[in-house]
């Protein structure tokens, strides 16, 4: 599908929807990776969908108009296979211009020599924690090589404002450490996995910035503000409050169009206030299942998901989100470690998690 909006200031976008299939062992249905081409004074893509896709990506392309060789830029909003997945052979085909987060060159790149707990020390740096089955990841090796290879011709950094452009960047960590927010014109927003209609991402954890500590740029490494539930929610809080809001439109990365229907994100600060909401509800809930006794993150995870979505890999997705919030609520005191093997999550009995993620509702 493509669709076609066009700004107060006449610039045309166009949202391009990408295949999104994952393979029969993980249950996930996230519906289209949404890109979307902007024809302004240069013409801009951003982000390029899931790998093994590019044959579609130049007929959605057609459909606009438009091929490869007509796109001056590529920007990325985060590395993840679902954004980035065409990349290289749209940069090597197109001759453009790559933009992205300066923390994305560190993402793509191998560390093979820096272990620090690292599940997969001989993967990139957004796959070093990987926790998908062999079977799964194994799909992905020939798209990260190709990745990997890739430079930057222009790193973004936080709050970057190129008026010629009329872009404005946020850098917008927690989901993933590079992810970032576009605004255009002062008047639509692209929120890359940030914001979503419908559902919320999988924030990352606290313990990924101790396993990645020393592959990131050197301002990143002192202490983390890139990793976790926290993070995530105070990029939440910041799109919030932009001073631009209300925004014409959002232009979200997944679920703009599911299951038949568009679904329209009308306020991106109502939405952002609805997700922090939604992660405070779900640590009340974890603690509730501890008000009965300490459990492990496995025990947890069973009481707090439905079992529809713990087929498959989404166990393991939902148990790196309850570890999320689990570290939100032991930094605040809510929570701590005991057992022999310190395995077993343990009410204190307060619930100070309130004022931490509560503060950036106000």
């Amino acid at each position: 599908m493509v669709v076609h909006y066009q700004t107060a200031g006449g610039t045309d976008i166009y949202g391009l929807g990408m295949p999104n299939i994952y393979n029969h062992y993980v249950n996930w249905d996230l519906g289209p990776t949404w890109c979307y081409l902007i024809l302004g004074q240069k013409t801009t893509l951003i982000d390029t969908g899931r790998f093994e896709n590019y044959e579609v990506l130049e007929a959605l392309l057609g459909e606009t108009g438009k091929k490869p060789s007509d796109i001056d830029r590529v920007i990325i909003t985060h590395g993840h296979e679902d954004h980035d997945g065409n990349l290289a052979e749209m940069l090597a085909s197109s001759g453009a211009e790559l933009w992205a987060h300066s923390i994305f060159s560190h993402m793509i790149s191998y560390y093979p020599h820096i272990e620090d707990g690292a599940e997969h020390p001989e993967m990139p740096g957004s796959c070093r924690l990987c926790r998908m089955p062999e079977k799964y990841y194994r799909g992905c090796l020939p798209y990260l090589e190709r990745r990997s290879s890739i430079s930057i011709d222009f790193a973004i950094e936080d709050s970057q404002v190129l008026p010629d452009d009329g872009f404005s960047f946020i850098h917008t960590p927690g989901h993933t450490p590079d992810s970032i927010c576009i605004v255009l014109e002062n008047g639509v927003i692209f929120t890359g996995d940030t914001l979503l209609p419908d559902i919320t991402p999988h924030p990352s954890v606290v313990y990924a910035f101790e396993v990645n500590r020393r592959i990131l740029p050197e301002r990143y490494r002192r202490e983390n503000t890139i990793y976790g539930l926290k993070a995530y929610i105070k990029s939440l809080g910041r799109i919030a409050n932009l001073t631009s809001q209300p925004f014409q439109a959002t232009f979200p990365a997944h679920r703009l169009f599911y299951r038949g229907q568009f679904n329209l994100i009308h306020s991106s600060s109502d939405r952002a206030k609805e997700i922090i909401q939604f992660h405070i509800d779900r640590c009340r809930g974890i603690l509730d299942i501890l008000d009965a006794k300490p459990a492990g993150i496995e025990e947890i995870t069973e009481q707090h998901f439905s079992s529809s979505l713990l087929k498959g890999t989404g166990k393991l997705v939902a148990q790196n989100e309850v570890m999320a919030h689990v570290e939100v609520m032991e930094e605040s005191g809510d929570v701590c470690w005991v057992g022999e093997g310190r395995d077993m999550v343990q009410r204190t009995g307060s619930s100070n998690f309130l004022r931490t993620i509560g503060e950036y509702l106000k």
